[in-house]
């Protein structure tokens, strides 16, 4: 009996029907021969192989990452996503060309999506493309579909800042809060704004704020203590320094905190 099962024979061919491919599967044993109908899903398997690569990108593993785009770019390489995915890949790989190329690939292939529109604008406003990014920025915050706007409204912001247009990325920011008040980015840049203005009871408010949705990081704790301090809140102060070098050690916050301790004491 062992033999005879050890024995099983398996032929397999492929037939190309549509967008699926048929797998007929003829396996052999003791009873006789039978043909197993199976399909494949090209463009199912490139959006897993997507959305794998994703993961690993999240995970900062870009060899992993590639490894995926490439097996999706054999099942089906005009998928929009692969190639919207694959920008974000270049940019993290640092090859700046390609990923504008692959930014500008996923438009072709889907010129409505605003999702690639506000990330394509942030690309181009990293790039000192400042008009050019305004435009697709204003493009993606128009479209009606977009369920992310609020996001828009920051990148927006975050690309007036880089240009020295203060006002025009309080507006963004302001805009974004209106309709998400729990946007991390937008609140610790107007509770540095209200810093800056000597506010600082309206700073401490969005630090607050800040804290409730968000882990701190070194510049967010260095302003908090900077805060607590204009607010004569000593123990606030020794809270923030103490978080400041136990989460943040290296960081230049702490290395500025530490450079001028006693005059936080």
């Amino acid at each position: 009996m062992n033999k005879i099962i050890s024995s099983l024979v398996i032929l397999s061919t492929l037939v190309i029907v549509g967008c699926t491919t048929q797998t007929t599967t003829t396996v052999g044993n003791y009873e006789g021969n039978k043909t197993i109908a199976t399909s494949f899903d090209p463009e199912k398997a490139a959006k897993d192989r997507v959305g794998a690569a994703q993961k690993y990108l999240q995970a900062n593993n870009l060899r992993r990452a590639k490894y995926h785009l490439d097996k999706a770019a054999e099942h089906k390489d005009d998928l929009p996503d692969l190639h919207f995915t694959l920008a974000f890949y270049y940019q993290m790989a640092k090859d700046y060309e390609e990923a504008r190329n692959s930014f500008e690939r996923a438009l072709r292939l889907d010129g409505d999506n605003p999702e690639y529109k506000n990330s394509f604008a942030r690309f181009l406003c990293q790039q000192g493309e400042y008009r050019k990014a305004e435009r697709y920025f204003e493009e993606a915050i128009n479209n009606p579909t977009y369920t992310h706007i609020d996001q828009a409204y920051v990148n927006a912001g975050l690309c007036q800042d880089v240009q020295g247009d203060k006002e025009a990325a309080l507006e963004f920011y302001r805009r974004a809060l209106n309709i998400n008040p729990k946007l991390p980015t937008a609140l610790i840049e107007m509770a540095q704004y209200e810093f800056t203005l000597e506010r600082y009871s309206r700073a401490k408010l969005y630090v607050d704020r800040y804290r409730s949705v968000a882990r701190h990081t070194p510049r967010s704790l260095w302003l908090a203590l900077r805060i607590e301090s204009k607010l004569n809140n000593k123990d606030g102060v020794s809270s923030y320094a103490l978080l400041l070098q136990n989460m943040y050690p290296d960081s230049a916050e702490t290395l500025e905190y530490l450079e001028s301790k006693d005059k936080w004491q």
